[in-house]
């Protein structure tokens, strides 16, 4: 019997903030935020310190509102060079504990202490390595506990700055369930209205949701079963060092020959690599476990976003309910962008993963079975005619999906 593992999610508090503090110890105590300081105030906020988040200052908040909230704030302009560097330095510390991280993003990573803990203590480890990235190299972090990515990522937001929690499957009744589900990882301000919307308000709503038709219409198939097992604390994804590695994603992106703010046009290029997305994988026989989008404004911010999933998957419909639902949760209205792209990695052999498909109590057994008849209807119709006499995707026609 496999025993239950033991995984770390370390979050750098506030980390663009912190990085200005290393650099100018002289803005220790001030209300600074990291953002362009263009004359219209108009920039995105990349990251308050915390001194600044007590006015109510946010990510993500343009520069003119958060003056509207204090007057004395400090725009400080970024210096990507410089949060590279510490984030090399925070990867190379965790490096000496063990060789199973994986990065969630410049100022986070997932690690398996699973056998590390086998020698020493977790807590105790937990406390040695805080109060040696915080005394060392003055990077302030909040760590979790649990025995998978999801509830370690959930139990790190649970106490910050310079917090450690532990989550338990057992406590997830008491700790996770009554929280709002705006707190919960992978639901952003959209996906919390619909759910509202549908009387969710809670990840314990969630968990033990029975309108399972209802749920799915809301927020889509895919992404309602990935979020059930998660509020129940089930969640099979282990921590991959090769995440990000080349070899082991598949990703396409494109470049606008000027910026965009048309959300549908930009949703359109979207689709589109998205399909290239797909028929690459399905060329090479494999699925992916966990999607993603990247953004890039006209200031040359970028960001990316995934969801990781239970099942994985290669068709261009499931994969852009998911890269939709990112989008739409992660785009700031109005803002021009530069580049888009897809990816995808946890890449397995689809050959082999669609035998061992994951089918949980809120599977409709009968669509399962009908969609893999389809798929067997197809895969004997493109032997006996050629690949290109179907494919699955999506299509534009008058601005509206069809899947063909």
């Amino acid at each position: 019997m496999q025993t239950s593992r033991i995984i770390f999610h370390i979050d750098i508090n506030a980390f663009y903030a912190a990085c200005e503090l290393i650099n100018d110890p002289s803005l220790k105590g001030k209300p600074i935020v990291v953002a362009h300081n263009d004359v219209l105030r108009k920039s995105i906020i990349l990251s308050p310190s915390y001194e600044a988040r007590a006015y109510g200052i946010k990510t993500t908040m343009l520069v003119r509102d958060a003056y509207n909230l204090c007057d004395k704030i400090i725009v400080v302009e970024p210096k990507m060079d410089l949060y590279q560097k510490h984030s090399e330095l925070f990867f190379s510390f965790l490096e000496k504990i063990t060789t199973q991280i994986e990065a969630g993003s410049i100022d986070e990573a997932f690690l398996d202490v699973t056998e590390v803990a086998k020698k020493s203590d977790p807590i105790r480890l937990a406390q040695f390595i805080q109060s040696t990235l915080y005394n060392k190299y003055q990077l302030p972090t909040s760590l979790g506990i649990a025995p998978n990515k999801f509830l370690a990522k959930m139990a790190s937001n649970m106490k910050k700055p310079l917090g450690i929690t532990i989550l338990r499957k057992r406590e997830i009744d008491k700790l996770l369930w009554p929280l709002e589900i705006n707190k919960m990882y992978g639901v952003g301000k959209k996906t919390n209205l619909k759910l509202r919307n549908i009387g969710i308000n809670t990840i314990g709503e969630l968990a033990n949701y029975s309108n399972l038709n209802l749920l799915e219409k809301t927020i889509g198939p895919t992404f309602s079963k990935t979020l059930i097992a998660w509020a129940n604390g089930v969640a099979d994804d282990i921590v991959d060092p090769t995440k990000y590695d080349e070899i082991s994603s598949i990703s396409n992106s494109h470049t606008f020959d000027h910026d965009q703010i048309d959300t549908l046009f930009i949703k359109k290029s979207l689709k589109s690599l998205t399909n290239t997305v797909s028929n690459r994988l399905i060329k090479r026989d494999l699925k992916a476990k966990t999607i993603g989008i990247t953004l890039r404004d006209s200031n040359f911010h970028t960001i990316s976003r995934s969801q990781s999933l239970n099942n994985p998957i290669n068709e261009a419909l499931e994969i852009y309910e998911i890269i939709e639902e990112l989008f739409d949760e992660h785009y700031e209205e109005n803002t021009l962008i530069r580049l888009v792209g897809v990816f995808t990695n946890r890449l397995s052999d689809a050959n082999k993963v669609e035998d061992f498909q994951q089918l949980s109590i809120f599977d409709n057994l009968t669509e399962a079975e009908k969609e893999n008849k389809i798929k067997n209807i197809l895969s004997n119709v493109q032997t006996r005619f050629g690949d290109d006499i179907i494919k699955k995707g999506y299509y534009e026609y008058k601005g509206e999906k069809e899947k063909k």
